[in-house]
């Protein structure tokens, strides 16, 4: 039997959590990644018979799915990872919305031409953003309640991020500090977060990190 295959970039990106929903549900798949910045996507491009080719791609026999939100709700519900009821659901799409918002605003900081800028009204304005979360998650396991679903292991990555672009992010949130911490220790996770298969960098090298202490940080790097 053939694998099923993500396509994606060599970096966390869009991908992550698709690769995160496969690990945690013990999928053998191909975690197939293209080297940013040359042409071994434009290769492969259109012969792979997807209807909107792009980058994550998802392909499991007949089903050929792009879009990386597509991708979460089909394995999700493949998988039985999107909640039990409709009021969950209701719930989940909220969560997927707003995550998928914030990760986007994060991109765009750290692949900005102002960095300094922008990155410090980002910080700013961030902490109203964080208090939603912080409330939303209180007295639950999970964003949904006692159960894991998608939408969890975007949370997950939009906060990992965060984190590694300002390693204090979460000292004033301790409900979220906790989430992130409970969610980089789940059991399922442990083999693919420490292999050399998981990448640090969440996006293109342009941006490079630069350790300083405990805390790591952004640095433009002069790579145009």
């Amino acid at each position: 039997m053939v694998k099923p295959t993500l396509g994606y970039w060599n970096f966390r990106g869009m991908a992550e959590p698709i690769r995160y929903l496969l690990h945690y549900k013990k999928v053998d798949f191909e975690d197939k990644q293209y080297t940013f910045g040359t042409e071994d996507w434009q290769k492969e491009e259109f012969e792979l018979g997807l209807d909107f080719p792009h980058l994550p791609y998802y392909i499991d026999g007949d089903v050929k799915l792009t879009q990386s939100i597509a991708i979460l709700r089909h394995l999700a519900r493949k998988y039985e990872l999107d909640g039990k009821n409709d009021q969950d659901r209701h719930k989940i799409f909220m969560v997927e919305q707003q995550s998928a918002d914030f990760w986007i605003s994060l991109r765009s900081v750290v692949m900005c031409n102002d960095y300094e800028i922008i990155k410090k009204e980002f910080l700013e304005n961030i902490p109203a953003h964080f208090r939603y979360f912080e409330e939303f998650l209180r007295n639950k396991d999970y964003l949904i309640g006692k159960d894991i679903t998608y939408v969890d292991f975007m949370v997950f990555e939009s906060l990992d991020f965060y984190t590694t672009f300002h390693g204090t992010a979460l000292d004033d949130f301790p409900v979220l500090k906790a989430y992130l911490g409970k969610m980089k220790s789940l059991p399922e996770l442990q083999l693919y977060l420490k292999s050399n298969k998981r990448k640090f960098e969440p996006v293109p090298p342009r941006p490079k990190f630069e350790a300083t202490g405990p805390q790591l940080i952004f640095k433009k790097s002069v790579t145009p």
